[in-house]
């Protein structure tokens, strides 16, 4: 068995986060099963194969010049961590669907092309693939229902939180904050700041509540910022842009926080609250999307198309102390059910399943 799996996002947040979750966790017998497809400039650190590919993703040149450099392995079936296969690669595969958010919500797309190109792609996923991987309940519901096709094939494995991940104290974390020149006890946010994470909402909700609370704590935002009304980088008073962060920063930066709030449009899985959780902070998060399956009881939530809601659950939890402690060990509980060796064994077994379908077939 010999199996292809597109690594080119290795590096980014999210889908990213499960190639490494992925390729950290799997057996040294089991890696030696992979050919890696990485960007050209990568530097590989895994023990197996590494073929480079001189295609970005999401891009037309792709499906032509990719498809004959996939063709080339005598692969038993190729892994796309994303949905975006090659067109005309039409040998076997399988391919990870993170969420729906460019056909549900294409306004907050960056690309005017954006959902067509989804639409397209995910029909042909849908249509071929002999296994699609889903990241949460949710979106295997979003996919069933707009691509009718996938039926039967799905599988969902609920992604991971690295050992990392745990309560740091505040002494242990005191040369991170200072790095980042902040106190214990502040207000944070983790993720891409873009319209479809609601990071303008949280912004103009917090200084409601700022407004209300005047000693209230700061908000501290980390991530990269998409937001053109603060594209100079200038935020209000009271709001700290960090931007982004090394890896091995977040854990004490989640652990020193008072409240940790996500109050996104749409989520297929949703790491950054589970990340939290497992470091101890309180969670804040909105009702849409995956979070309410993906959090349980253990996050306050937020309707984030109401614009009162937010400011009042920020207020609330402010000065709830007893409420806080019990997110706090409601979240530490509900972290631990997500681990990335439970996702790379599922993962894993799902491998062993497509070959022994693929070969049964023959």
């Amino acid at each position: 068995m010999q199996i292809g799996l597109d690594i080119r996002m290795i590096n980014y947040s999210g889908i990213g986060s499960t190639v490494r979750g992925l390729l950290d966790n799997l057996e040294k017998d089991q890696l030696e099963k992979l050919v890696l497809f990485g960007e050209k400039n990568y530097q590989n650190s895994y023990p197996i194969r590494f073929e480079k590919v001189p295609y970005p993703i999401y891009t037309l040149t792709q499906h032509w010049g990719y498809s004959k450099i996939l063709k080339a392995f005598n692969l038993s079936f190729f892994h796309m961590p994303h949905f975006d296969v090659p067109l005309r690669y039409d040998r076997p595969f399988a391919a990870t669907v993170h969420d729906l958010i460019h056909i549900l919500f294409p306004q907050y797309s960056t690309k005017f092309f954006a959902k067509t190109y989804a639409q397209i792609l995910l029909r042909h996923v849908a249509g071929k693939a002999r296994r699609i991987f889903t990241v949460s309940e949710n979106t295997k519901k979003d996919l069933l229902r707009l691509f009718p096709k996938s039926k039967g094939k799905i599988k969902v494995i609920y992604p991971g939180v690295g050992d990392e991940f745990k309560p740091i104290d505040e002494k242990m974390a005191t040369s991170t904050l200072k790095k980042y020149g902040l106190e214990p006890g502040y207000f944070l946010y983790v993720g891409n700041l873009r319209p479809s994470k609601n990071t303008l909402g949280l912004i103009d909700a917090y200084l409601k509540f700022k407004r209300q609370n005047p000693v209230g704590p700061p908000l501290i935002l980390v991530g990269k910022n998409f937001l053109k009304p603060f594209a100079r980088g200038s935020f209000p008073p009271g709001i700290t842009h960090i931007g982004e962060t090394e890896r091995k920063d977040l854990p004490a930066l989640y652990s020193q926080a008072s409240l940790f709030v996500f109050p996104s449009y749409y989520e297929g899985f949703g790491l950054p609250p589970i990340e939290a959780m497992a470091c101890g902070a309180p969670c804040l998060v909105s009702n849409a999307g995956s979070l309410p399956e993906v959090c349980a009881d253990s996050a306050e939530y937020v309707n984030p198309h109401v614009e009162s809601e937010l400011p009042r659950k920020l207020e609330m939890l402010f000065k709830d102390s007893s409420r806080l402690k019990d997110l706090k060990n409601k979240g530490l509980a509900n972290a631990r059910k997500f681990s990335w060796k439970k996702f790379a064994a599922e993962t894993w077994g799902e491998y062993l399943k497509i070959d022994g379908e693929i070969r049964g077939a023959i």
